[in-house]
């Protein structure tokens, strides 16, 4: 057994101790694999009790480095239950037996960040950082916490602390810019850019902010038509796994504002309709879309978004650039939803004309969601955020969707997401589909 665990054969682990234990008692080591192994394939609640049972039989049985690794196993399977509280028992007692094991000191600044208890867990990175000051993952974890608790002079600085033990760590370099962001510190985030294009001179996501950076600098002539397929592949690739909790932790509201928006177009939710999700990420507006849709389209240019994606309610999911994609798809579809996705879109026409293409029939329905630029008098219809998102003017908005042939145009204004801590406007729009695109 322990040789199919090594192997990552989980499940091969699993079925064989269900067979053992039929016949005898599982012995402490069969126990513990048995428990690591339901860990492993999400079955929590059972693999603290196997642990638990481990970790009892153990007490009677002179083998300390396996108490200790049966102890650390149960701490992390009370961490994936979220029993937090055990969890933090358990390593909080191994810290103090094994001062000289790392694996612990980390693992209990993880589960003490992880149930809000920041203060108490910077105590202890703080401390462990000083046992062990060329460890990467620990200055990695107490730059996270000072980011966590909006410290940002001392993250900034605990992050070059990382790229001094670690010059290739590009997680780091990304939340230092975050970090000079949030202090105002222009220069600062412009030299880590170019620091980071050095360090990775083909990274699309350096490249793409740094040239934001500058366009601001430079002024709207200096912005990109739109965001390089590269960049949103990559970014939106690196994020898929924690997307949906970053997103709710933000207030995303885009997902509330569809049925309002399908409302005042008076769409009913009545299965007929061919949709299509352009942008539609890891499908979260897969189920407020699945009752007006016969079939449900999602789009995406982030496979391991799409991956998500399955089993959120649609028919199909397509890896495409969205425009390409549109093109493609002449009078296919009755309803195109795009939520936070044209924010990757400076100028809008060539997109509009291409939803305008793909809709079918006058009166069928486009909406989407932007990020609203806050001028009163604007040179161009959109700016170039150092996010590597674009805000746009509604004025522009407007007059490109009547001049790509759409009609009935109504918008309403209401906070999209939460972005550095500050609310972000959203401008929320519907449109119908009527004559010609120019």
């Amino acid at each position: 057994m322990v040789e199919l665990a090594q192997q990552g054969r989980f499940n091969e682990v699993v079925a064989a101790c269900e067979r053992q234990r039929k016949l005898v008692p599982l012995s402490t080591l069969a126990s513990h694999v048995y428990g690591v192994a339901l860990t492993r394939l999400g079955h929590f609640d059972q693999a603290v009790e196997m642990l638990e049972l481990a970790q009892q039989s153990s007490q009677a049985e002179p083998n300390a480095a396996q108490a200790l690794a049966i102890r650390n196993d149960l701490s992390k399977a009370y961490f994936a239950a979220k029993r937090h509280d055990q969890a933090i028992e358990v390593l909080t007692t191994l810290r103090q037996q094994h001062p000289d094991e790392i694996a612990i000191a980390r693992n209990l600044v993880l589960v003490l960040e992880e149930s809000e208890q920041c203060e108490v867990a910077l105590r202890h990175c703080r401390a462990a950082v000083e046992r062990w000051p060329g460890d990467v993952q620990l200055a990695v974890q107490l730059a996270d916490l000072l980011m966590a608790t909006e410290s940002w002079r001392s993250a900034a600085d605990a992050l070059s602390r990382v790229l001094t033990l670690d010059p290739g760590h590009a997680r780091a370099r990304r939340k230092l810019v975050t970090a000079y962001r949030r202090l105002d510190d222009q220069d600062a985030v412009t030299q880590t850019l170019r620091e980071w294009l050095d360090q990775e001179p083909d990274n699309s996501i350096a490249r793409h902010l740094l040239a934001a950076q500058e366009s601001l600098a430079a002024g709207a002539a200096a912005a990109p038509a739109r965001a390089p397929d590269d960049y949103v592949r990559d970014v939106f690739d690196q994020f898929a796994e924690t997307f949906d909790d970053q997103l709710n932790s933000l207030g995303y509201a885009a997902p509330q504002w569809v049925r309002t928006l399908l409302a005042r177009l008076d769409v009913a939710a009545d299965g007929r309709h061919c949709v299509l999700d352009a942008g539609c990420g890891t499908g979260l507006m897969g189920q407020p879309l699945r009752p007006y849709a016969s079939e449900l389209v999602g789009v995406d240019l982030s496979p391991k978004m799409l991956s998500r994606a399955r089993d959120r309610g649609y028919d199909s999911l397509v890896c495409s650039e969205l425009g390409a994609f549109l093109i493609d798809h002449p009078e296919q579809f009755d309803l195109i939803v795009s939520m936070d996705t044209l924010i990757y879109f400076g100028e809008l026409s060539a997109v509009f004309r291409a939803a305008h293409r793909a809709l079918r029939g006058d009166r069928a329905a486009l909406v989407f969601s932007l990020e609203k630029w806050e001028v009163t008098d604007p040179t161009t219809g959109y700016q170039f955020n150092a996010s590597g998102r674009y805000a746009h003017h509604a004025g522009y908005v407007r007059e490109t969707l009547e001049r790509c042939g759409f009609s009935e145009i109504r918008m309403s204004e209401s906070v999209l997401r939460k972005e550095a801590g500050k609310d972000v406007t959203g401008l929320y729009w519907t449109a119908r589909k009527s004559g010609r695109s120019d």
